[in-house]
C-alpha cells in the first residue's frame, strides 16, 4: 500500500462547495503544462459570497491552520460542551489586525493545499508565535504528502494583494528566498513535525527523505506552492454563464506573468503550483475578516 499522509481538514467536501475550482488546464505559450488551481468564491444566492468562506474558517479552518494536530485533538478530546469555540478563540488570540492580511493568506494557502492536493502541514509556525503583532518569516507554509511513491515537501508562499502582477513578482522573489534557506525549514520540521496520521516509523521514513546526509536527491523532494488572492471586481459583475470563460482569459494572462518572473529567479517551473483566487476588494475582504472573526488589535 502507497504511504499517504492524512489530511488534517476532515470536511473537504464541504469546504469544496464554498471553496470551488475551475476544472482547466494550462499551457504556456511554448506549450510547456503547468500546474494550476483557479479558485473561486461562488455566490450561491448568498448576497455576500464571504459569508459562508469565513463560517467555514469559524467552524475548523482556523484552529486547524493555527495548531498542531496533537494539540486539536487533545482539546476537542475533552468531552466538554463548548471546546471547538474555546479552541477557536484561542486560535484567535494568536492573531492581531496587524498580521492578519498576511495570516488570511497563509490560511488560504494552507486550505487549498490540505483539500485539493490533500497534502497537510507537517509544522504549525504560527503556534509557536510569543507575540501576536509579530509575522511569522521563512516559507508561509510546510505541507507535504506522497504521489506515485514519490514524497513531495511544498513550501508554501502566499500574497494577497490588489494587483496580480505586483503579486506575482514578489512572490517569485520570495519563493526563491525560501527554496535558499530550506535547511532553516527542515530543522524546524525536525523539531515540530505532526499531522493526523504522524507515528514513530512514519516520522522516521520522512525524517530520512529530508535529511541531506542520507538523501543525495533531495532537490527532487522541494517543491514550491503559491497562492495569490487578488481584486477583479469585474468578474463579480458578469452573469454565472460568463464567470468561467472571463476567468479562465484573465488566468491565462496571469499565469504566464507569473511563470515568466519564477524563470527571471532561475527557478523550475515543473516543480511549482499556483493557485489563485479573485476578490471584489483585497481591502474589503480583510476589513470584513477582522471583523467576522473579532480580531484584536
Amino acid at each position: 500500500m502507497e504511504t499517504r499522509l492524512e489530511p488534517q481538514l476532515k470536511n473537504h467536501e464541504h469546504i469544496k462547495s464554498i471553496l470551488k475550482k475551475v476544472d482547466v488546464k494550462y499551457q504556456l505559450n511554448d506549450k510547456r503544462d503547468v500546474e494550476t488551481l483557479l479558485a473561486y468564491l461562488p455566490c450561491n444566492g448568498e448576497p455576500e459570497p464571504l459569508i459562508p468562506f469565513f463560517k467555514a474558517i469559524k467552524d475548523g479552518i482556523m484552529a486547524n491552520y493555527v495548531f498542531r494536530c496533537s494539540e486539536i485533538e487533545k482539546q476537542l478530546g475533552i468531552s466538554k460542551e463548548g471546546a471547538a469555540t474555546k479552541l477557536f478563540e484561542k486560535a484567535i488570540r494568536k492573531l492581531s489586525q496587524h498580521t492578519a492580511k498576511g495570516e488570511l493568506g497563509e490560511l488560504i494557502l494552507f486550505t487549498l493545499l490540505d483539500v485539493y492536493l490533500e497534502a497537510p502541514k507537517l509544522l504549525s509556525k504560527i503556534s509557536t508565535k510569543t507575540s501576536r503583532r509579530v509575522p511569522i518569516f521563512g516559507a508561509d507554509g510546510v505541507h507535504g504528502q506522497f504521489y506515485d511513491g514519490q514524497f513531495k515537501l511544498f513550501l508554501g508562499e502566499s500574497k494577497l494583494y490588489k494587483d496580480f502582477k505586483s503579486a506575482s513578482s514578489d512572490a517569485a522573489s520570495s519563493i526563491k528566498k525560501a527554496l535558499d534557506k530550506y535547511h532553516e525549514e527542515f530543522d524546524l520540521i525536525e523539531s515540530f513535525m505532526d499531522f493526523p496520521n504522524l507515528d514513530d516509523d512514519l516520522e522516521q521514513q520522512l525524517l530520512d527523505i529530508l535529511n541531506p546526509v542520507e538523501n543525495s536527491d533531495l532537490e527532487d523532494v522541494l517543491h514550491n506552492s503559491c497562492f495569490i488572492g487578488f481584486a477583479k471586481p469585474q468578474l463579480h459583475l458578469c452573469s454565472i454563464e460568463e464567470f468561467d470563460q472571463m476567468y479562465k482569459e484573465i488566468a491565462g494572462d496571469y499565469i504566464g506573468d507569473f511563470y515568466s518572473k519564477l524563470e527571471k529567479q532561475e527557478l523550475d517551473i515543473s516543480k511549482t503550483i499556483l493557485m489563485i483566487l479573485p476578490f471584489k476588494c483585497v481591502d474589503d475582504l480583510v476589513e470584513q475578516f477582522v471583523k467576522f472573526m473579532d480580531i484584536k488589535k
